[in-house]
């Protein structure tokens, strides 16, 4: 029977230990609410039921993939022993583990509570500042891309139907892997220094990335360079991917009208931003979190990267630059969060950081 000491205990660990996170949320929740009572937008943190989407719908499926995990990890390590006990004995050590799971409770709160507020200014961006600057973009991408649009140059690679779908469908599959890397950050009990730095390092690149540097530098995208009135020279991009649907399905286009419309009408259905690219960013960060836990599960997540880097343009949603500084942020971000939370946090209750191994 669990104690009701041991759970202050366990909370006022799992408070301390998340104590930078929950600091940076709170703070950015704050940003939204003000950016809601000055520019007159209405703001619902919808918190409760992102976690009731999240533990109903995602929770199980990521526990399932780590319960494969476990169980191979178990027959790898000890294949002698009887399965089912052994894997009944990880599952009892977890449940037991008050500290643990009290600390990933209270992160995976404050993440989704972030995801909310991040959502909402995001949504605000053409309110607040109005798209102006795409076409500076789309130049840069030209002085940097040898006079050409970087699409061109991916075209030989990716210009069929076949290939668009798959690399749209790597697109899609971001979002459960994001949420998947977010989960185990915040439950995972190794590496802590890793943990922690991804957590923080994952709202700062948001924050400073998906909210302050796009609201700032407020752009489309490519997608939607015709529809601003700014000229047709990615319009043979988006004629190629609509003819493409003909023959296999590419979803981004069905999001890029659907955002388009709620941009439009001024529905809920918001959020257009290309600069910097979150889809790079958030990729740039899980491959650096990766090779935290094994050198094999980096480098899978620099091929998922460059996939995404490629898929960003190719799909019409992010001018190359949008990805490059998206990247270079990211990096930024990690660097300065060990340096400053990570390594000024008291070495008690701190566990051995564990080098990657092959």
């Amino acid at each position: 029977m669990v104690q009701p000491g041991n759970v202050t205990k366990a909370l006022r660990h799992a408070v301390t230990e998340n104590r930078w996170l929950v600091l940076i949320v709170i703070g950015h929740t704050g940003i939204a609410m003000a950016i809601s009572a000055h520019f007159g937008l209405p703001y619902a943190n919808r918190i409760f039921s992102a976690l009731l989407h999240l533990l109903t719908l995602l929770t199980p499926v990521y526990l399932l993939v780590l319960l494969v995990w476990t169980v191979v990890g178990i027959a790898r390590r000890r294949p002698r022993v009887r399965p089912i006990a052994a894997l009944t004995q990880e599952i009892l050590s977890l449940l037991r583990d008050l500290p643990r799971l009290m600390s990933g409770s209270v992160a995976l709160v404050a993440m989704v509570s972030f995801f909310q507020s991040f959502s909402y200014i995001k949504s605000t961006i053409p309110d607040v500042n109005a798209f102006a600057w795409d076409r500076t973009l789309a130049d840069l991408d030209r002085v940097l891309h040898g006079g050409l649009d970087p699409f061109h140059l991916l075209m030989p690679i990716l210009g069929t139907p076949l290939a668009t779908t798959a690399v749209n469908a790597a697109y899609h599959f971001w979002l459960f892997l994001l949420y998947f890397f977010v989960f185990v950050a915040c439950f995972t009990r190794t590496n802590p220094d890793a943990r922690r730095t991804f957590l923080i390092a994952f709202t700062l690149v948001w924050g400073l990335g998906g909210n302050l540097a796009a609201t700032v530098f407020s752009s489309a995208g490519p997608c939607y360079y015709a529809l601003l009135g700014l000229g047709e020279q990615f319009q043979p991009l988006m004629q190629t991917l609509r003819g493409f649907q003909d023959t296999s399905p590419v979803w981004a286009i069905h999001v890029q009208d659907m955002l388009w419309a709620g941009h439009t009408s001024g529905s809920t259905m918001r959020g257009i931003s290309a600069f910097p690219s979150m889809h790079v960013a958030s990729s740039t960060l899980m491959m650096l979190y990766a090779f935290t836990w094994r050198r094999w599960a980096g480098w899978g997540m620099t091929g998922f990267l460059a996939v995404i880097m490629a898929g960003s343009v190719h799909l019409g949603w992010h001018y190359a630059v949008d990805g490059y500084a998206g990247a270079a942020l990211t990096f930024a971000c990690w660097h300065v969060t060990r340096k400053i939370f990570v390594s000024r946090t008291p070495q008690m209750g701190r566990g051995r950081t564990q080098p990657a191994t092959a």
